[in-house]
């Protein structure tokens, strides 16, 4: 209670009505003044290591939570940075800088200038309206809270209280619903306005009691650039083709590798990067990343895809870039709850029709170039992406046999998809390319 005064230089009553406890019984004791809530549980209902969280209700009935900093948090983590600061000074000074320090002290500034931003928690309640604005209408099935703005201070959020279940109290069928309904919400925000959700951990989530998501916490968030979102599209439609040592130029783009490297590898010790990466993605019938039976088993492809580029970076002594890892973490965490409900699911199902899209409508002269490559790159590059569209394994020469019903579904969406972009202004792109495109060959290769 004393953060919650000081934040709001309160000398009346916190409540309305709390509840006092003695060793024989409760009761409810009301205040008289002006009070900041109605109520306010005398404990937290939730709690995690930069806060605690109070069921609430205002004064007009509106049933709340409130966000509370715990005590004394941002000097204790700016003290911990001081010392992190000055224990990578002495490393310098004992051992000179060299690259490895270089970019420990390139994460350090990263993190601590996150950390210190999620401790102010009018930036959050920034970060839900935007979020709000942006997907509130696009993503109906996802529910966010209201910021209770007249109840919020950098130490203290009030948001709207949202009544659910969290994941681990679901049945498979019900967990299933939840993450179908934030796997679309999070391509969504991957490749349309780029602002991302961080941190859709298992206790950020819930399946509220309508049926639809509830999604908490938006201290960590990331902005994308257009340059980073479609490099990544093209990587996700890569991965599904199966081109593996296309990926490169997508990791350019994404500034996993850096452009000025060249032909990365470790003198006397590995093969290139290019061909490393090929190996390490398809390598055997574990890796779920390939066409079996006539059918798509991809399952595991963005939580390998982290893993492999993972053990990469370390072999190959570069670093991947902070909003890459927290992409890829957030979809890894919905495919482990998908899992745990259905060991089939296919969490590109979900990404595949957001990649295609912003492919094939590229901003960028980074991405015109990669869907130039897609298309007119022979004979690899013009036979993936019809394979792509046309029905991903089905007529292009890769993989003969039967389309099962999500293949055709998967084709329409991409078909669609590309005949929605030639009728619009950011289908110029895709226009250009077709006009210099094989037409003859094209044909061809749809019969």
């Amino acid at each position: 209670m004393a953060t919650i005064r000081e934040e709001f230089d309160w000398h009346g009553p916190i409540v309305a009505i709390s509840e006092m406890h003695s060793a024989a019984s409760s009761s409810l004791v009301r205040h008289s003044g002006e009070a900041l809530f109605a109520e306010l549980s005398p404990s937290p209902v939730a709690a995690a290591s930069l806060a605690q969280v109070y069921r609430g209700e205002l004064t007009d009935g509106t049933r709340v939570a409130v966000k509370v900093q715990r005590p004394g948090l941002l000097e204790q983590v700016g003290l911990d940075f001081f010392v992190l600061r000055l224990l990578l000074a002495a490393v310098n000074a004992l051992f000179g800088i060299s690259r490895s320090t270089k970019a420990v002290q390139g994460v350090l500034d990263e993190v601590g200038d996150g950390l210190f931003a999620e401790l102010d928690f009018t930036r959050e309640a920034e970060h839900i309206d935007r979020f709000t604005e942006l997907y509130g209408a696009r993503c109906p099935d996802v529910v966010v809270p209201r910021v209770v703005w007249s109840r919020t201070r950098p130490r203290v959020l009030t948001m709207t209280w949202l009544q659910g279940r969290k994941p681990r109290e679901l049945n498979p069928a019900e967990k299933l619903r939840l993450v179908r309904a934030a796997g679309p919400c999070l391509a969504l925000q991957l490749m349309d306005a780029g602002f991302l959700h961080c941190d859709p951990h298992e206790g950020n989530m819930m399946l509220l009691d309508d049926g639809r998501l509830g999604l908490l916490d938006f201290g960590l968030v990331a902005q994308m650039t257009p340059v980073h979102q479609e490099s990544m599209a093209s990587a996700i439609l890569n991965l599904l083709a199966g081109d593996y040592k296309a990926l490169v130029p997508c990791f350019v783009g994404m500034g996993v590798l850096n452009a000025e490297a060249g032909d990365l590898r470790r003198p006397g010790v590995e093969k290139p990067f290019a061909d490393a990466l090929e190996e390490a993605l398809s390598d055997g019938d574990s890796r779920k990343m390939r066409v079996q039976g006539g059918g798509l088993d991809r399952r595991r492809a963005f939580g390998q895809l982290y893993e492999e580029l993972s053990d990469l970076a370390f072999r190959y002594y570069f670093t991947l870039p902070s909003y890459y890892v927290l992409v890829m973490r957030s979809f890894v965490t919905l495919e482990g709850i998908a899992f745990a409900a259905d060991p089939s699911f296919n969490m590109y199902e979900s990404a595949y029709p957001f990649a295609l899209q912003r492919m094939l409508r590229p901003r960028t002269a980074l991405g015109r170039r990669l869907l130039r490559d897609a298309f007119l790159t022979e004979p690899e590059g013009r036979l993936k992406l019809l394979w792509l569209l046309e029905e991903r394994g089905g007529r292009t020469g890769r993989g003969a046999g039967r389309s099962t019903a999500a293949t055709a579904a998967t084709a329409a969406t991409g078909l669609r998809a590309a005949l929605a972009a030639l009728l619009v202004p950011e289908g110029r792109a895709l226009r250009r390319v077709l006009r210099e495109a094989d037409s003859v060959g094209l044909i061809a290769d749809l019969r």
